[in-house]
């Protein structure tokens, strides 16, 4: 290879999107990685879930009536850690971090969709139906707000903020 062909090949990897590259066969397609790393996501966000739970379970214990604060404690530890488990997912893929956060909230609500019904004998909650599905929405909007913070990194020289690589 002639040095017009490496500083042109140079030029087009440079201006090609990373989705339109052509892949070895050892790479997987974007969106198979941000379900990989989604998955990945939900299962941190489940672990800092029941951290957060234990932790402000025993906040509610030292509570004179630890039955009435269960809605807003377990709601205080729902968003924040859809809120980590779409920053660990955006930290892993790198790209498309609004993909990264919508699926990992998506995946993440439909388990606590799954869980409630479930578990909808056991405790009741106090919330209406249309109350319910807009916290559930805020799972996802929690998601991706960690996402984009994971993606978010420092330019040195200016001292602003950029998305993405």
């Amino acid at each position: 290879m002639n040095r017009n062909q490496r500083s042109s090949a140079l030029v087009r990897s440079r201006t090609t999107p990373v989705a339109a590259r052509s892949r070895s066969g050892d790479e997987s397609p974007l969106f198979t990685s941000v379900l990989k790393c989604s998955l990945w996501g939900l299962l941190v966000t489940f672990i800092s879930g029941i951290i957060l739970i234990s932790v402000l379970s025993a906040a509610a214990l030292a509570s004179p009536d630890p039955l009435s604060l269960i809605s807003s404690l377990s709601l205080i530890a729902l968003f924040p850690s859809a809120f980590i488990g779409g920053f660990v997912t955006a930290k892993r893929v790198k790209d498309a971090p609004a993909l990264c956060g919508i699926i990992c909230g998506g995946l993440s609500t439909v388990c606590a969709m799954l869980f409630s019904i479930v578990l909808k004998g056991i405790s009741s909650s106090n919330f209406e139906l249309w109350q319910s599905l807009l916290l559930h929405a805020l799972v996802i909007v929690f998601s991706v707000l960690g996402a984009l913070a994971g993606n978010v990194k420092r330019v040195a020289k200016r001292g602003k903020r950029r998305f993405g690589r």
